[in-house]
């Protein structure tokens, strides 16, 4: 009995250790099992950990920064534009914009509502109707008007109107405090102050300078923290550009070219006024002009500057470009003669002279000299004709007539020319006398500063330097020669030509007591949609003073005058009053007192013999360029 006791004990012995050998598997399993997802885990963690603390840390960071910070962009001033002496022809001005936000007006009377739309139009100048608009339009937002004063925004803040407010403008107020003096070399800027136009579009990467940033750390609503981490990039200020004008002179051009536009009932017009040894423009006028604070109540014509956008046929001053062909090729010397003829036929076609039988010098033999102090058309045909093509290309080719100046404004327009090979029949004979070629005012200019300055052509200059908001000069632009386009004493034969104009040719009727003035006069009918017009014509006069000591080239240019049109009566007065502005601003003295002013023109009084506007329409027939009984 005991036995049996002893061996169900031992079974149930082995039993119970065979269970707890299996739980005891069983738990070790499960412990492995255990141990094996923590470690897989504590690895994905790890993996995890080594991406964003190390290999995607300095990104994470970066994009948690950004969410905890705003950042401003600070706009750069513009820089201005000044005339030689730094006087301002344009500047930039804090300003503001008047906005609505029309979904917070919703709940606003109609009564009201209208009340305080007449408010605003009241102090920004617009109709009631134009308010209106703007506040029925659904945007959120909206501009009622931009660049506004300092004082306007103060009241629009004032009315503590609904909706509508006024803050500050980024880029502020452009202004020309010259208003419409050299408009057309200063130009405009748009809404967001980016040039449009003259140096302000030919210069804007200069004047806009470069933008600075304000970054600062914010909550979760993007409010700044008070004290919290601020990070600024100061924006610099855009260059000034220092030009070459004279802010007196430019005046003084402006009101002139305005006067004698005015007085013959003018198209348009433009004036030059350059320093001959160095190229710079001291004066460089067009008519009509524009005020830039308000350039849209102008046409976009009047944005253009002519003097360097438009060629013209310049008539008989153009005849200097072929003396200056004749003498420095040698195939002419002043000694030599030519027929005073009435006409003369060339290619099946007629040049004749505007006076129709009266030769100016009363010879019948007439010089080079007298060719051009009389304007004698058929005589400039007859020195072209031996000149040559080739010949007279390369000298319209030497002063540059061939391509752009270079001259720092935006659309310069070459002259047409064409090619000897295009000249056929009697064009090189026309070319003689300034028709069938067409030039800027500008290089026109150019042309006599190489007579003036001994033979040079000069790369025109109308900036002098850009200077950095700190005072120092960015960049100095010196005064370039391109190259000789005739010798000395060439130079010196023309400039006695011209003298010769004034004192006993189609200039004399004009004078400037105690200086000594060269020049020539020129009428030219027009080119218009490629049609000569009878009854255009294109009065100019170009000189040279003082012509004992060339320092300046004054350019006239008028077109269609209006009754009178020679270039003598026309053009020439309104030279001889810039001459005295000029050699007065520049303190060049007379070498005699000054007459006193006629009382009819207010310019200078002309010489003693009387010979003003008389003698100047007897001699004026002489001038024009371009007579041909069959037009080309």
């Amino acid at each position: 009995m005991s036995g049996k006791r002893a061996r169900t004990a031992a079974r149930g012995s082995r039993r119970g250790a065979t269970l707890k050998q299996h739980e005891r598997s069983r738990l070790g399993q499960r412990a492995l099992v255990i141990f094996w997802v923590l470690v897989l885990l504590s690895a994905l963690l790890g993996a995890r950990l080594y991406i964003v603390q190390i290999k995607d840390g300095k990104a994470l960071a970066a994009n948690a920064s950004e969410e905890q910070q705003a950042t401003f962009t600070l706009n750069p001033k513009r820089g201005d534009i000044v005339d030689r002496f730094g006087v301002v022809f344009a500047t930039t001005l804090p300003s503001y914009n008047v906005y609505v936000q029309p979904p917070a007006l919703r709940h606003l009377s109609v009564a009201a509502r209208a009340h305080e739309a007449a408010q605003i139009a009241t102090v920004l100048g617009m109709t009631k109707h134009q308010v209106d608009g703007v506040m029925d339009n659904p945007a959120p937002f909206l501009y009622l008007a931009r660049n506004r004063s300092k004082s306007t925004a103060a009241r629009i803040t004032a009315l503590d109107a609904v909706g509508v407010g006024a803050d500050e403008e980024r880029e502020g107020l452009r202004v020309a405090p010259q208003s419409s003096v050299g408009s057309t070399v200063v130009g405009f800027t748009g809404i967001d102050d980016q040039g449009l136009s003259g140096i302000e579009y030919e210069f804007n990467a200069d004047l806009t300078g470069r933008p600075g940033s304000v970054t600062e750390e914010t909550d979760a609503a993007g409010r700044p923290i008070p004290f919290g981490r601020k990070l600024v990039q100061p924006a610099l200020a855009g260059a000034t550009v220092v030009l070459t004008l004279d802010r007196t002179l430019q005046y003084a051009a402006d009101q002139i070219l305005t006067q004698t536009a005015a007085r013959y009932h003018a198209q348009d017009g433009s004036i030059v006024v350059m320093r001959a040894s160095t190229g710079e423009i001291l004066a460089l006028a067009n008519y009509p002009d524009f005020d830039p604070n308000h350039f849209s109540s102008s046409p976009a014509s009047a944005w253009k500057n002519q003097a360097v956008t438009d060629p013209y046929e310049p008539g008989s001053t153009f005849k200097l470009i072929t003396a200056t062909a004749a003498l420095d090729s040698g195939k002419v010397t002043l000694g030599d003669t030519f027929a005073a003829l009435d006409e003369l036929r060339v290619g099946g076609r007629i040049i004749h002279n505007a006076d129709d039988g009266l030769m100016a010098s009363g010879h019948d033999r007439e010089t080079l000299d007298d060719i051009v102090t009389y304007s004698h058309n058929v005589g400039a045909a007859q020195v072209a004709l031996r000149v040559g093509k080739t010949t007279m290309y390369d000298y319209i080719r030497r002063f540059g007539f061939t391509e752009p100046t270079g001259v720092d404004v935006p659309g310069e327009s070459a002259g047409i020319v064409g090619s000897p090979d295009d000249w056929w029949g009697s064009r090189l004979a026309t070319i003689g006398f300034g028709q069938g070629v067409s030039v800027t005012p500008l290089s026109l200019a150019r042309a006599y500063a190489a007579i003036a300055n001994g033979g040079v052509l000069m790369r025109p200059l109308i900036v002098r330097a850009l200077v950095s908001p700190d005072g120092t000069i960015v960049k100095r632009y010196q005064p370039q020669a391109l190259r000789r386009v005739m010798s000395p004493q060439t130079a010196a034969q023309l400039l006695g030509i011209l003298r010769d104009v004034v004192m006993r040719g189609t200039a004399r009727g004009i004078s400037l007591p105690g200086y000594a003035l060269a020049g020539k006069t020129g009428t030219a009918q027009m080119v218009i949609d490629g049609s000569y017009i009878a009854g255009a014509y294109t009065a100019s006069f170009v000189g040279i003073v003082p012509a004992d000591r060339p320092e300046y080239v004054i350019l006239v240019k008028i077109d269609r005058p209006q009754g009178a049109y020679y270039g003598s009566i026309v053009a020439a007065p309104a030279f001889r009053e810039l001459c005295r502005r000029v050699l007065w601003r520049e303190g060049i003295m007379p070498k005699q007192t000054v007459t006193a002013d006629d009382p009819l023109t207010g310019m200078p009084a002309a010489p003693a013999d009387g010979r003003h506007a008389s003698a100047a329409h007897a001699t004026a027939a002489g001038e024009i360029g371009g007579t041909t009984r069959k037009r080309q």
